[in-house]
C-alpha cells in the first residue's frame, strides 16, 4: 500500500492519464480485491466466533492486560510514525493508517472488554478448556510456527511453507495425504501468483546462499 501510494503519486505527477493508468493497474486492482475480500471474510467469520461450540471463558483480566499492552505497543507505533520528517511523508502514510485504524479497534474493544461480562463470548478461551477438551495446547501450536520460521531460515520460505502446510494438514488436522498436498499446492499457487503480479521475492534461507535456484524458491 505505501510503495503503490508512493508510484501513484510520481505517475499523477507526469499527468492525469498516466496516473489513472496506474490506479487501474493489475497491481492495484489485486490490492483493492484482496482488501475486499478479507474485508468480507472477516465480517463473515465474525459471527461463527464460537463455530466449535461452547468455548469457556477465563477471566476478564487476563485479555485486559493483554489488550493493555497491544494498545501500548501501538501508540508507540503511531507516535513513531508521526515522527518521520516531512521530507519523506509518503513513508508516513502506511503505518499511520494502519495504527489509527488498530488503535480505534483496540479502544472499541477496551469499552466491550469494561462492559460486558466474564462469560460472554468476547473472553472465550480454548486454553481454559479441561484437558480432555483442549487436545491442542498453546505451546504446541506455537512449536507448529517456531519450526516454520526455524525452516524458513535453513530452506527458504517457499519450500519451508510447503513442507509445513502439507505436513500441519495431515497431522493437525487429520486430513489425508491426498487433500492435504492439494490444498498446500493451491495455497502456494495463489501465493507465488499474487508474488509474480506484485513483483516479490519471497525470504530465502542458508539454502539458497549455497545453491542458485529458480523463482519462486530464490
Amino acid at each position: 500500500l505505501n510503495q503503490s501510494m508512493q508510484i501513484a503519486s510520481v505517475q499523477f505527477r507526469k499527468g492525469l492519464w498516466e496516473g489513472l493508468g496506474y490506479i487501474f493497474s493489475p497491481i492495484v486492482i489485486v490490492l483493492i480485491a484482496i482488501t475486499a475480500v478479507s474485508v468480507v471474510f472477516g465480517l463473515r467469520q465474525a459471527k461463527a466466533i464460537r463455530a466449535e461450540g461452547e468455548v469457556p471463558g477465563a477471566g476478564k483480566t487476563a485479555p485486559l492486560l493483554f489488550l493493555s499492552a497491544v494498545t501500548a505497543y501501538v501508540v508507540a507505533a503511531l507516535i513513531n510514525a508521526a515522527l518521520i520528517p516531512d521530507y519523506a511523508w509518503r513513508d508516513r502514510v502506511f503505518p499511520l493508517t494502519i495504527a489509527t485504524a488498530a488503535l480505534a479497534g483496540c479502544a472499541l474493544l477496551m469499552i466491550q472488554m469494561w462492559r460486558k461480562p466474564g462469560g460472554d463470548a468476547l473472553f472465550a478461551d480454548r486454553e481454559a478448556d479441561p484437558q480432555e477438551n483442549n487436545v491442542h495446547g498453546l505451546w504446541g501450536t506455537l512449536a507448529w510456527f517456531a519450526a516454520l520460521l526455524a525452516l524458513s531460515s535453513l530452506v527458504g520460505f517457499i519450500l519451508a511453507l510447503a513442507a509445513f502446510l502439507v505436513t500441519f494438514i495431515r497431522y493437525r488436522a487429520g486430513r489425508s495425504w491426498r487433500f492435504a498436498v492439494l490444498y498446500a499446492a493451491a495455497g502456494i499457487a495463489f501465493i507465488c501468483a499474487l508474488a509474480w503480479t506484485l513483483n516479490r521475492d519471497f525470504p530465502p534461507g542458508l539454502l539458497q546462499a549455497w545453491v542458485k535456484l529458480p523463482w519462486p524458491l530464490t
